[in-house]
């Protein structure tokens, strides 16, 4: 039959989120097209306006045509999906969308459902099917199965939104996984598992962790002197005999009391905590895993009298008495209180929607980095 199509979806995910948010994406299209990933979200496709660096397609809303080779396609949310493969890649691969009003507990939610479509091949060539989690070890079995069975080399875990820098995230998400559901097997429980691995990775970065904050303590210590030796020095001639001696303070100041040498051993921490964030955030191990007064680890934590949530708000109050208890570079007293206040407001904001899951691992992370600042006094 020629110029047939295969529907896959639309919108195939879980339809018990009430509200899509940042940490639960609605459902959208994903494929491989020339070799590289590429995402098509279906709000994007349905009112067809462009953006800061794209304008309007040619065929309208609710349709985009995607150019190119392309090697699979597929429709999924978060944690569920549908893939289809075909023995050879193709071109012509449409997505079509069409808006509707989710009626929820809350207030109606625009939605989109998401189609794709993709040509099938006149040859006769079978075209492999996945449907199911996307949860990356039965995604590897799927790659492993259509290549048995005499399918294209391809890889099926790039279906996951690892997010920004994918390939370092995946690299270093599995192992974490694997270990997370080792101890979620001995204790019998993943907010269990969440705390114990959190604490063992904590442990793990203890020495850089006080090594920076025994840097910082120092920049600390001589920030006066070394605001002093600049105002000394702005007002000295070049051919003043002191000048050459201040220099040579404050090269020794900076050298001992360097904020950088405080700053890096975070930044060595921050892959493994991005990938340890996106672990836990697209994981299907923890959807509707309970723990304690929470029904769901990859849901948000549901309100106590209709607008209260613990951990987000212990973890706002754990960071505003660690940014009060941690030594500063700068002797601006103002400028710490704002730091103090408003990044965990700031914070609080972004995480009071974020998974249980994740707000508990960053809240035992918290914890620990706050008794660790309290045994510093």
């Amino acid at each position: 039959m020629p110029q047939a199509s295969l529907a896959i979806g639309p919108s195939v995910g879980d339809q018990g989120i009430e509200h899509h948010t940042f940490y639960a994406v609605a459902p959208e299209g994903f494929a491989i097209v020339d070799g590289k990933s590429q995402r098509f979200p279906a709000e994007p496709i349905h009112k067809n306006a462009g953006g800061w660096f794209s304008s309007p397609r040619p065929e309208g809303a609710d349709l985009q045509k995607v150019g190119g080779a392309i090697q699979w396609a597929g429709v999924g949310d978060t944690y569920f999906g549908m893939i289809a493969v075909p023995a050879a890649p193709v071109t012509g691969l449409e997505y079509r969308t069409a808006a509707y009003e989710q009626k929820t507990s809350d207030k109606p939610e625009q939605r989109y459902l998401v189609t794709a479509l993709l040509p099938v091949r006149a040859d006769g060539s079978k075209i492999e099917l996945y449907v199911g989690p996307k949860d990356h070890r039965l995604l590897d079995e799927a790659t492993k199965e259509v290549a048995r069975t005499g399918g294209p080399q391809i890889d099926l875990g790039e279906a996951i939104n690892y997010g920004f820098l994918a390939w370092m995230r995946r690299a270093l998400a599995v192992p974490i996984l694997f270990s997370i559901n080792a101890l979620q097997h001995l204790t019998g429980s993943y907010g269990v598992a969440i705390i114990l691995f959190t604490i063992f990775i904590y442990s793990l970065f203890f020495p850089l962790k006080w090594q920076s904050s025994r840097k910082m303590k120092k920049a600390q210590k001589y920030a006066p002197r070394m605001k002093e030796l600049q105002e000394k020095l702005k007002g000295m001639k070049s051919t003043d005999p002191r000048m050459k001696e201040l220099q040579m303070e404050q090269l020794r100041l900076m050298k001992e009391a360097n904020p950088l040498g405080g700053c890096l051993p975070l930044l060595i921490q921050m892959p493994f905590l991005f990938a340890l964030y996106s672990a836990i955030t697209i994981s299907i191990d923890f959807r509707q895993a309970t723990f304690l007064w929470i029904p769901d680890l990859s849901g948000p934590e549901p309100y106590f009298f209709g607008f209260f949530r613990i951990l987000p708000i212990l973890f706002a109050a754990s960071m505003i008495t660690l940014q009060l208890l941690t030594p500063q570079p700068s002797a601006d007293p103002l400028q710490r209180k704002m730091m103090a206040i408003g990044m965990p407001l700031f914070m609080l904001y972004i995480l009071w929607a974020a998974p249980a899951g994740l707000l508990l691992y960053w809240l035992v992370w918290q914890h620990r980095r706050l008794c660790t600042a309290v045994s510093d006094q």
